[in-house]
């Protein structure tokens, strides 16, 4: 058993808020500020886009790890603890892999006019507030200001993405590629939707491009780990979900898929609590993460008032923005609780 430790970033990211008034006005500082900002908020973006695809995912039966390889639950018995996580599969190989570099910049100058700046990042704030159908509009915009804009056909796409509508969201990201044959980002999101309709062949192909491209890429390393999962290889998938977490320590979708991982497909309880807890830690605004503990809770057969607690809270996260999965699970769940505490009288 091999104790984690996660390496630290040399890289940091500014804050999501950043406003369009902080960049200079003068001509020759405006280019590198955008594009370190372009690069950043894109980087996010796409964090935002795994978290609330997953939020849709997770709240699916139909898409729930357990469906990839026969296991029981993960019934055994789960204590809360501070000590560092204990993995099944050692992470030298993970921690050869993951360069800790920053983000690799993009190649050429491809820097928009200010209007279209403008209404890009206003289309990233939307996204982060989770109002897609506005950040479709935004980015439409966008790219009809500046069609050569790779960024911002891929910015659309993810609109198209979390809004459900795979179709276009694909048509936008194979735009965005031929602008820009080597903008990672992209390939990642093509990647995750091509995951959503379960096109593994194609969303495999395009995460191993993603890596090419950025070995670092959190999207990539999840999606490989997804993939690895559904052929039938869990030590592969683990070192994948694991070079996730060692590449990104600091986002909680990479936690929350390794959780996901330990308790639907390896039934080890203990490590997946410890990973819904960081990722809850990192990210307590997102209501899957608590439905997905508590359906921990309820497969190890804990406490009745964890479970409810957390699927209450779920609940409540999940009215603004309106997740009605994510509410009607929970919802279920917690009728579970009150059926078996009936019968338990």
């Amino acid at each position: 058993m091999a104790s984690f430790l996660p390496l630290d970033r040399e890289t940091s990211q500014r804050s999501f808020d950043v406003s369009v008034a902080e960049m200079p006005k003068h001509h020759n500082q405006k280019i590198p500020i955008i594009e370190r900002m372009l690069n950043r908020r894109t980087t996010y973006l796409l964090l935002i886009s795994i978290i609330a695809l997953l939020a849709v995912a997770c709240s699916s039966a139909d898409t729930d790890l357990a469906d990839v390889t026969e296991v029981p639950p993960a019934t055994e018995v789960i204590e809360q603890t501070s000590e560092p996580l204990a993995t099944n599969v050692p992470l030298a190989t993970a921690r050869a892999r993951a360069t800790v570099t920053p983000i690799p910049q993009p190649e050429g100058t491809e820097v928009p006019e200010s209007e279209s700046v403008t209404f890009y990042l206003q289309g990233f704030n939307s996204l982060g507030r989770g109002e897609y159908v506005d950040a479709e509009r935004t980015f439409t915009t966008v790219v009809e200001l500046e069609p050569a804009f790779a960024r911002g056909w891929d910015g659309r796409g993810q609109a198209f993405m979390l809004q459900g509508k795979y179709e276009e969201a694909m048509l936008d990201f194979d735009r965005a590629i031929e602008l820009k044959p080597n903008l990672s980002v992209a390939y990642a999101n093509r990647s995750l939707t091509r995951l959503a309709i379960d096109d593994l062949e194609g969303a495999e192909r395009d995460a191993r491009r993603t890596y090419e491209l950025d070995d670092e890429s959190v999207a990539a390393h999840l999606v490989l780990g997804r993939v690895e999962a559904n052929k039938g290889d869990p030590d592969s998938a683990l070192e994948w979900f694991d070079l996730a977490v060692v590449s990104d320590p600091e986002d909680a979708s990479t936690w929350w898929w390794r959780g996901r991982f330990y308790r639907d497909v390896l039934a080890a309880g203990n490590p997946a609590l410890e990973d819904f807890n960081k990722a809850i830690e990192l990210a307590p605004a997102q209501a899957a993460l608590y439905l997905d503990r508590a359906q921990l809770y309820i497969q190890a057969e804990v406490e009745a008032d964890l479970a409810r607690a957390d699927l209450e809270e779920a609940i409540s996260l999940s009215k603004d923005p309106k997740l009605p999965s994510i509410i009607a699970r929970a919802e279920d769940l917690i009728a579970e609780l009150d059926a078996n505490a009936a019968a338990a009288q």
